[in-house]
């Protein structure tokens, strides 16, 4: 059983059994899900009204956790740096040297054909900040989810629902976010070797900082005019404002990778390469996607004088969820400014192959005959809810590369989105320093 499995296993005894001293153990997923508790937007009951734990669970829960799932399926889909972002080599038999083996600096996001170069060696590290603000196009900080249904409290799943139902189940609750803040600071550290003249092999391992904060306010209404609902009985308070915030450190999803250099003709470069991708981030914590991956790909670039023309293009293949199987696609060109300085502009995007589906289980608290949600006679059961997504992710990466000194290279870079689909910043800007010897 993998990591992530287990932890959703642990995520869905939690839910169900629900236990307010372990909301701060909890991952930063739960902390949205539950933030007005364990099941859904819950209140207190009038003392006169029918005994139920009254809460909006059906739609409350839902609403939340697929939010959550639609985030955690791309805010730890990091940006990787190139496998060989820098210098590349080939031997010289008759002068017995290392020569480089093309005159651009390259792309640093997209993958170049070339490699590094027998026994050559290449050690460094990239840093990213992402300040996720928006959700399909609409900003975070004002999400908002209203007429969320109340339960069905007061009847029994068999026989059939009584037509005579209370009044107060016809009371709705709305959800204002007030600030959704998720950032993330991720340091990649990376080394290729080179095993042959035309064969290396890669690892990346990320270090995530996330910066999780969520404040939010649910609202009652009384849609019965019974009053039955509050958020305290003593003050009959309709109003709740609750927050939550955490700083969790961790690494994110280990990268392995090789490519081989299949041509090299007048210019012209083609390589094919492997990724495999292993769910060693905490996918709670927004630190990793909680699947395993492997990405064939292909790599090709033509040198034109001061321009480097450069494209890659892959399937990355989901082992545990098929619906999440994509498309990976990037290309663009690298203009030397001058032998030491390059300009990059590239796009680079995914896109899955079919629509994938998010479904959650949502607790759903019915009576026993004869007893009320109040008493431990309470029948648990469960609703499924489900939404399909198919999200284009497609940024403009603009940056520039220097050999500062000696091997040692340098980059500078920004993404900017070219389209709304998925969680994203409005900017990512990135840096990074390589050295080859």
């Amino acid at each position: 059983m993998t990591r992530a499995k287990i932890m959703v296993g642990v995520v869905f005894a939690t839910f169900v059994v629900g236990s307010s001293g372990l909301a701060e153990a909890r991952g930063l997923t739960d902390r949205i899900s539950f933030l007005f508790g364990d099941r859904g937007v819950e209140a207190d009951v009038d003392d006169n009204a029918i005994p139920h734990r009254a809460h909006f669970t059906n739609q409350s829960l839902a609403t939340l956790s697929l939010l959550v799932k639609q985030v955690a399926a791309s805010a730890a889909d990091f940006p990787a740096i190139s496998t060989v972002p820098g210098f590349t080599y080939q031997f010289n038999t008759q002068l017995q040297v290392f020569e480089r083996s093309s005159s651009s600096l390259g792309s640093v996001f997209v993958e170049r054909p070339e490699t590094l170069g027998r026994g050559k060696v290449d050690f460094g590290f990239s840093y990213l900040f992402i300040d996720f603000d928006e959700l399909n196009g609409k900003n975070l900080d004002h999400l908002s989810f209203r007429n969320l249904g109340h339960n069905d409290c007061c009847n029994t799943p068999n026989p059939p629902p009584s037509p005579n139902v209370p009044a107060f189940e016809r009371d709705t609750a709305d959800v204002f976010f007030k600030k959704f803040t998720l950032e993330s600071h991720v340091v990649s550290l990376f080394a290729t070797y080179g095993i042959t003249e035309r064969w290396d092999v890669n690892i990346l391992l990320p270090f995530v900082f996330t910066h999780f904060k969520v404040r939010a306010q649910a609202v009652l209404n009384d849609e019965s005019g019974t009053h039955t609902h509050s958020f305290d009985n003593a003050t009959k308070a309709t109003t709740e404002v609750r927050s939550s915030s955490d700083d969790p450190v961790g690494i994110g999803d280990l990268l392995l990778r090789t490519k081989y250099h299949l041509i090299d003709n007048n210019g012209f470069n083609l390589a094919a390469g492997l990724t495999l991708r292993l769910p060693t981030g905490d996918e709670d914590d927004f630190q990793g996607l909680g699947d395993t991956m492997t990405t064939p790909f292909l790599a090709l670039s033509q040198e034109y004088g001061r321009f480097h023309l450069h494209g890659t293009g892959g399937i990355e293949f989901n082992w545990d969820d098929s619906d999440r199987t994509r498309a990976r696609y990037a290309a663009g060109v690298a203009f030397s400014l001058i032998e030491q300085l390059v300009l990059n502009v590239d796009v680079v995007g995914s896109s899955y192959l079919k629509k994938d589906r998010l479904s959650v289980q949502v607790p759903q608290f019915v009576n026993a005959p004869g007893t009320s949600e109040a008493t431990p006679a309470t029948l648990p059961a469960t609703t499924t809810f489900s939404t399909k997504i198919r999200p284009d992710i497609v940024d403009l990466a603009v940056g520039f590369k220097a050999n500062i000194y000696g091997a040692l290279v340098g980059y500078a870079n920004v993404f900017l989105p070219l389209n709304d689909d998925g969680i994203r910043a409005d900017v990512i800007p990135s840096a990074g320093l390589e050295v080859s010897f």
